[in-house]
């Protein structure tokens, strides 16, 4: 296929661009020394998306409101963000090593500026004794309990000029542009729509106001010609998501429309705007902002980018036109650019995943993108919980100035046992060293784990991914690397063999031992899956065991494709404890029937799945489980609320009674048991104690069942230092 559309020449403003791909915002945070000022980390994380061909690149989000806004800032005064406000000179010649390391490469660059973080900031300044702010009277997102108090109009004008200073600071930096964080819930977006924004008194009650002045006072700052982009959810999509009674009871029947967001973005453009980045949703819908794998491609890119495309030319306005969400296959980002849906295209997490991924389209090397497989384990999750940006498929994302691929000054016989994914990264890595390395595999295919969640249509990325693996491995067998399938490997068949031995052998499961197990048809997950989910004729009532991601995932796909009554009984008190927001929030809504991957209301759903969290199946009949469930339990359906991270205390919790249950007894006529599994690191202990080879590990599930994050991470570092 030829992607003629993608490498063609456009500008945003008076700024050319060498083709239409532009990196998504994403990729800053914890990537700053404790001033503010750009590490190695950052500036070489840009500039291998530089080399890698993209034609414009976003940084992630940079706040200006210190001082003001306390959830940008840590107690002792550091922050976890880059800065470019105030004038400081150290921080200054940090970002201006990141522009000049860019654009030797071709690549434009623009700052994404913030005015802050708001109501979806961390809560924990609030509970060290700080008061909170927000456009108006605003719960915090992740405890409801604590307040944010209005900012006054002379606090919002203050950031408006901190903006100003901020894009001058950039402009003397050398970057190309501005790009204004105006959406998906923080304060710019609360200061400008309905659903946070209820002042009734002042400049700021008209919510178009604060977008407007802080486009002017940046034109006014940095000149006319000084091109601006602002990013904005057209929608915030609340009624769609949740329907009217969630809707007006939730979020008091207040959002932005489409037909507002219109008008916005005509009145933006005529303060000087000069491009727009659109999306759909917020933080209480987040799983519209970041897509998980469970959403088909481009999933509203017709609806959102394509409707204000529309309005554009409509009403002869020049300004351009950036579409976002699901655009990694590059068949369809072409298509939304032939369709003539937007002028631009973004990409976030594929870029992630692969930097080079505009260099291999353009060379026809499609087949070779690593592709993102959509569990924001990396990219999100990490700085969530203290760390900063990486990537599940690609281990050397946010490891750009520490990790190096060097080939081996001693090559040594490598065998890797389980073609998981990481007795595959093990393989290609060691291989691409030099290594003499062979890959033993007990079934017929490569994938392990993935492969087995690929057979559910929700899991389309993943396939996607998996493709990539098998066409790298097919070019590196050419190469030398050997890979022996249907092989089962004993101590026997390796020891004294190799110099090196990776154990990848994957996890085992076991079944509970419930009363009764024996009187009721059951299987465990990986074996259902195995086996293509095939479910008797004669089965209507489905129970399964476990609230994890996979139980859910089962759950939700035997309910919505094969329309059989499901019901999920899960121990802890939150479903997919373990998950993150976007995916466990788009994972709720469609459980709960409101949505599918398709982003429609899921009409195909027999009914939602019913679900007993905080309970344990005790006992089987013939055809029926008998449960313990809290009676305090919550509502399992909260996908607008996040889950805090263990290590912040929220002293508003309510804890349940483990002695406060009621039985209940539920139809079953088959049980899915998805309760994990445990580490199969028999094979490497055995090695170990017979010293079979001089070097011995174990990663991936064998050593520690987990995510993709950890698999891959692991096998990479051991691949790489053997």
């Amino acid at each position: 296929m030829a992607f003629e559309k993608l490498f063609e020449q456009d500008h945003i403003g008076d700024c050319k661009l060498k083709n239409r791909i532009i990196m998504a915002p994403v990729g800053n945070i914890n990537m700053a020394d404790p001033s503010g000022r750009p590490m190695n980390k950052m500036i070489d994380y840009f500039i291998e998306r530089a080399k890698g061909g993209t034609g414009l690149l976003i940084t992630g989000l940079v706040p200006v409101s210190y001082g003001i806004d306390p959830t940008i800032s840590e107690e002792n005064g550091t922050t976890y963000f880059p800065r470019i406000d105030g004038s400081s000179r150290t921080r200054l010649s940090g970002w201006r090593d990141l522009t000049a390391g860019v654009k030797p490469y071709g690549s434009k660059i623009f700052i994404q500026l913030s005015a802050g973080l708001g109501r979806v900031g961390s809560p924990e300044p609030a509970l060290k004794g700080k008061i909170l702010r927000s456009s108006s009277w605003n719960s915090n997102f992740y405890i409801p309990q604590v307040p944010h108090l209005p900012l006054s109009d002379r606090k919002i004008k203050k950031i408006v000029k901190m903006l100003g200073q901020s894009a001058a600071n950039a402009k003397l930096s050398g970057f190309d542009g501005i790009h204004l964080h105006g959406h998906e819930g923080y304060l710019m977006d609360q200061l400008t729509s309905a659903p946070w924004n209820r002042r009734r008194f002042g400049r700021y009650k008209n919510k178009f106001q604060f977008g407007i002045d802080v486009v002017r006072e940046i034109k006014k700052r940095c000149g006319e010609d000084f091109p601006v982009i602002y990013r904005l959810d057209l929608t915030q999509a609340l009624q769609e998501s949740y329907g009217e009674t969630i809707f007006k009871k939730q979020f008091r029947g207040k959002e932005r429309t489409i037909e507002e967001g219109l008008r916005f973005c005509t009145a933006l453009y005529e303060a000087g705007v000069d491009a727009f980045d659109v999306d759909k949703g917020c933080y209480d819908n987040w799983f519209w902002p970041h897509p998980p794998s469970y959403f088909d491609d481009a999933v509203y890119v017709r609806e959102i980018a394509g409707r204000l495309k529309d309005h554009f030319r409509e009403n002869d306005i020049p300004a351009k036109v950036i579409a976002v969400g699901k655009l990694g296959k590059p068949e369809v980002a072409e298509e939304v650019l032939g369709n003539g849906w937007a002028d631009f295209v973004m990409l976030g997490r594929p870029l992630l995943a692969d930097p080079y991924w505009p260099a291999k389209v353009k060379e026809n090397r499609s087949l070779e993108i690593i592709h993102c497989i959509g569990d924001h384990e990396g990219c999100i999750e990490s700085f969530k919980k203290g760390g900063h940006p990486c990537c599940s498929v690609n281990p050397y994302t946010g490891f750009e100035d520490t990790k190096r691929l060097v080939r081996s000054d001693k090559i040594k016989k490598v065998a890797i046992v389980g073609a998981g994914p990481a007795g595959c990264e093990a393989a290609i890595t060691a291989h691409k060293r030099g290594h003499h390395v062979t890959l033993f595999e007990k079934t017929d295919r490569i994938g392990g784990q993935l492969c087995l969640a690929a057979k559910m249509a929700i899991k389309h990325d993943v396939e996607r991914y998996l493709d990539n693996f098998r066409h790298r491995l097919t070019i590196l067998q050419s190469e030398g690397l050997k890979i022996e399938f249907n092989k089962t490997i004993g101590m026997d068949d390796i020891k004294d063999s190799f110099d090196v031995i990776i154990c990848s052998n994957g996890l085992k499961t076991d079944m509970p031992a419930i009363k009764g197990l024996d009187r009721i048809r059951h299987a465990e997950a990986r074996e259902f899956l195995q086996k293509d989910m095939q479910v008797p004729e004669d089965c209507e009532n489905i129970l399964v065991v476990g609230g994890g991601t996979l139980g859910c995932e089962i759950a939700y796909t035997l309910a919505y494709e094969k329309g059989l009554n499901v019901t999920l009984v899960g121990r802890n008190k939150e479903l997919m404890p373990e998950s993150v927001l976007a995916n466990r929030a788009q994972m709720l809504w469609m459980m709960m029937g409101r949505g599918s991957p398709s982003g429609k209301r899921a009409d195909s759903l027999k009914k939602p799945v019913m679900v007993y969290n905080a309970s344990k199946v005790v006992a089987f009949t013939e055809g029926k489980a008998r449960l313990l469930a809290n009676r305090n339990r919550k509502d399992p359906f909260t996908p607008w609320r996040d889950l805090i991270p263990e290590n912040v205390n929220n002293p508003f919790e309510k804890k349940l009674d483990p002695d406060n249950v009621e039985e209940i007894t539920i139809d079953a006529d088959l049980v899915i048991f998805a309760v994990g599994g445990q580490a199969d690191d028999t094979l490497y202990y055995t090695l170990l104690e017979s010293k079979a080879a001089k070097e011995i590990y174990c990663v991936g599930d064998a050593s520690n069942p987990g995510r993709v994050w950890e698999a891959i991470n692991s096998a990479n570092e051991i691949a790489r230092n053997i």
